[in-house]
């Protein structure tokens, strides 16, 4: 195969360098942790958020119709006080009115004679009694007239009160209606509250328990390169014509620990697989083609029967149902079993296990040294 040409090792120095680094990586996911159980309670989460959300809003709904039922039985009341105060003063001025009226019927009654003498006799003309006979019959009907309208005026605001009475208490009665509903809302709402909490204690548990986990297997992932890279293998008295490893490329790499993955990603804002191990190699004069699948045809092959061969900068390939011709993905070998990489859609750069993805997934199809 094709052997790109570009700076040589620098033996002992970078192997110290990255044994260095390597035992101080941060071990520490900067993404939050996932798994398929976090993911179903955090679904479940959101469900429940929506019904609460849901919830809420009904329960706005319900205290809104609730203060406009209060109000209305407040202005009610209020109307109904000026009513009373207005029957009182009516009812104060029939009184009055009857007890007028009822003082001049008495003096007519008991010296209505008299008062009829003189008015016949009284007079100097026939046209002046009957002026003064006129007079009198009108002031006796006006004070009646104006009882009449007073008892009219009293009666009226007498029922207006009832009514008003009455509505008060179809109001009343709408405003309990109103907070039951409200209530059963709200009660509602406090146990939607509570179950959201649980969801986000347990998802908290389980994010604290998913990290911890990945901290054991990257520090233990992290112990491993470190101690191949303080102590490396010996190449096998077969190795052939392999050329010399670059650990260097995986001094670069490891710089990128924790970079989000970016699909088409190239650069440290963000990477994708290929793009990862394009960009270390590129920082120590080497130049890779672009993709995994042209990635694998350069450099010298390493079979994938013979992970005893593979070094420190060594790129490692895997392919859909361990198929060769389907290079689906590529990481750089550390050591100890060890490999740095740019998963997938979610993920980050970060260590695997090359002996666990073997046993697991056997989609391992090689490696190749540049």
């Amino acid at each position: 195969m094709r052997r790109i040409v570009g700076r040589p090792a620098t033996s002992a120095f970078i192997a110290c360098v990255l044994a260095a680094c390597l035992v101080l990586l941060p071990v520490v996911a900067l993404a939050a942790p996932t798994n398929a159980k976090i993911r179903a309670k955090q679904a479940d989460a959101a469900l429940a958020e929506t019904k609460l959300q849901d919830l809420n809003d009904d329960l706005e709904l319900k205290q809104t119709d609730l203060e406009a039922v209060k109000a209305a039985v407040q202005a009610t009341r209020d109307q109904i006080v000026v009513t009373e105060q207005r029957l009182a003063a009516v009812q104060s001025a029939f009184q009055d009115s009857e007890a007028q009226l009822a003082s001049r019927a008495d003096f007519i009654y008991r010296s209505g004679s008299v008062d009829v003498v003189e008015v016949l006799f009284g007079t100097s003309s026939f046209e002046d009694f009957v002026t003064r006979l006129d007079l009198l019959n009108r002031i006796t009907t006006s004070d009646a007239e104006l009882v009449a309208q007073v008892e009219a005026d009293r009666n009226s605001v007498a029922e207006t009160k009832v009514s008003l009475q009455n509505r008060e208490s179809e109001e009343v009665a709408l405003r309990e209606q109103a907070q039951a509903q409200a209530d059963l809302v709200e009660a509602s709402f406090v146990r939607q509250q509570s179950y959201v909490a649980s969801l986000a204690a347990d998802i908290k548990k389980l994010m604290k328990e998913e990290s911890d986990r990945r901290a054991r297997a990257a520090a233990e992932l992290a112990r491993r390169a470190a101690e191949a890279a303080t102590h490396p293998s010996t190449r096998p008295s077969d190795a052939g014509d392999l050329g010399a490893s670059h650990p260097e490329a995986t001094a670069a790499a490891k710089r990128y620990l924790g970079v989000r993955y970016l699909w088409g990603g190239t650069t440290p804002s963000g990477f994708d697989c290929s793009g990862f191990v394009q960009y270390a190699y590129r920082e120590v004069g080497i130049s890779l083609p672009r993709t995994s699948r042209t990635q694998f045809t350069v450099g010298q092959f390493i079979p994938p029967s013979r992970t005893d061969l593979l070094e420190s900068g060594d790129l490692v390939f895997f392919g859909y149902g361990g198929d060769p011709t389907k290079i689906h993905h590529v990481g750089m070998y550390v050591g100890g079993g060890v490999f740095i990489h740019a998963p997938g859609t979610g993920d980050f750069v970060k260590y695997s296990s090359l002996t666990d993805r073997i046993s697991s997934r056997s989609d391992y199809v090689g490696a190749v040294r540049p």
